[in-house]
């Protein structure tokens, strides 16, 4: 503590540090984990409209790694961030078991682990709400008060469903009555990340350049008491410390925040600018990860049973009308295909976000999932899942595609990734769709 601010600076990895293994710090420390939650409604094109139970046009036909992606992956290739993604499917919703309603039993039973609660649908075809809190606020309560804001919910698609209940509705949710409302307005996404957050100003630079001075001059002791592998690594670490120090007394404070942005999430002629409201979000959270302002977020592509229009493709019909079509199962698998480039811009942003020595998405897990796998047939068996990227050390790089070979539960994969911030979590879920058992095929 110099002046008032505490300075840290890291040393370089030491055989002296770690672990008997040399898999670790020898007292556990590591950088922070993230968790998002990424959802798109009405799930996805059914391989064949002959035979809707054939499954959906998503995933790999290998498994394992390597595998090659299908046309609804590629983005994910195209933006270079494939290598951070495990496919999984073949996978059954154990909360869904009772399979009472659709899209309500995909999205809730797929982010929760709970069966949904039936409300009284008041006029609507049905209504429903989250029977527990969805696996990003269970990840938000067990990081309460490392970060200043315990959590961000964001939105990009306005059109949205609210008259079935909060299920369809809201992607987060604290427990059955406490549904999250995102933020749609990337403005309003900005007040909320960084319209009270402030960096340090110069009058820090001297402490933190004493800061440096003193922690050179402890490395040069160091190095009379350690063999000469750390000797060497101890002499690289002193000229990265003084790469350090000109760059502090040079440059501006590495979390520099983000101007406000101009995008309202307004349509433009009727019709909704979906790119640049999904940039500027993911931009923004990519910046409040890497500021450690919130390491928790959820990201609500497009909505269940929603009517977003994607005329970008040359399309003038609600997406949810479009699925019960099989006449425009083509159109289906084109909008998915630009939905997963959406999410592959997310990753992008992540892994441009230097932190340590990789970048924020290698300490992140997000999960991508959808509310059916096909609205033609609203089964909610192999519904399109994907883990990305590498949860701190914990989630498998490269990537995978695992399939079940026995409809596996769901909330497994909710274990995994709660694991991956909270590795003490034993349990994900609850009631009949309740998990004690991660997906270990994701896990390093």
């Amino acid at each position: 503590m110099l002046g008032g601010s505490a300075v840290a600076l890291g040393l370089p990895v030491l055989e002296a540090m770690l672990n008997g293994n040399g898999d670790a710090y020898a007292n556990g420390d590591g950088l922070p984990c993230r968790l998002v939650t990424w959802f798109f409604g009405n799930g996805c094109a059914v391989a064949d409209v002959n035979n809707t139970g054939a499954g959906i046009r998503f995933a790999p036909s290998e498994t394992g790694p390597g595998f090659t992606p299908t046309p609804q992956l590629q983005p994910l290739a195209d933006r270079g961030v494939l290598e951070y993604c495990s496919v999984l499917s073949g996978f059954d919703i154990a909360a869904a078991a009772q399979h009472r309603r659709g899209h309500h039993d995909g999205v809730a039973g797929f982010f929760s682990g709970y069966p949904f609660i039936e409300l009284p649908p008041g006029g609507a075809n049905y209504a429903s709400k989250f029977g527990g809190p969805s696996i990003d606020q269970v990840a938000a309560e067990r990081l309460a008060g490392q970060t200043v804001i315990p959590s961000v919910e964001l939105a990009i698609s306005k059109r949205i469903v609210g008259g079935e209940g909060p299920t369809l509705q809201y992607l987060s949710h604290q427990g059955p009555d406490q549904p999250l409302a995102p933020f749609f307005d990337p403005r309003e996404a900005w007040n909320k990340l960084f319209g009270n957050f402030t960096i340090p100003d110069d009058p820090d630079k001297p402490a933190r350049l004493s800061a440096l001075d003193a922690v050179r001059e402890d490395v040069q002791r160091l190095q009379m008491r350690v063999g000469a592998n750390d000797r060497m690594r101890l002499e690289a670490h002193l000229d990265a410390v003084a790469q350090l120090r000109t760059q502090i007394d040079s440059l501006a404070p590495a979390c520099t925040l983000p101007p406000q942005p101009t995008q309202t999430n307004d349509d433009i002629d009727g019709q909704e600018q979906l790119e640049a409201v999904n940039a500027v979000m993911s931009e923004l959270l990519a910046i409040a990860f890497a500021c450690d302002i919130t390491r928790v977020g959820s990201i609500q592509f497009t909505g269940s049973v929603g009517y977003t229009v994607f005329n970008m493709l040359g399309l003038d019909r609600g997406h949810h009308d479009l699925t019960h079509d099989a006449a425009e199962n083509e159109a289906i698998d084109q909008a998915t295909i630009f939905t997963i480039g959406q999410f592959a811009v997310l990753l992008e942003a992540l892994r441009n976000m230097p932190e340590g020595d990789g970048n924020v998405l290698d300490n992140s897990c997000i999960l991508l999932g959808s509310d059916a796998a096909a609205g033609l047939t609203h089964s909610v068996f192999d519904q399109p899942c994907i883990v990305a990227g590498g949860g701190g050390g914990s989630l498998v790089h490269p990537g995978v595609h695992y399939r079940s070979a026995s409809g596996e539960n769901t909330s497994d994969i909710l274990l995994s990734c709660l694991q991956t911030v909270d590795p003490e979590a034993t349990s994900a879920g609850g009631d009949i769709g309740v998990s004690t058992t991660p997906c270990t095929a994701i896990l390093a």
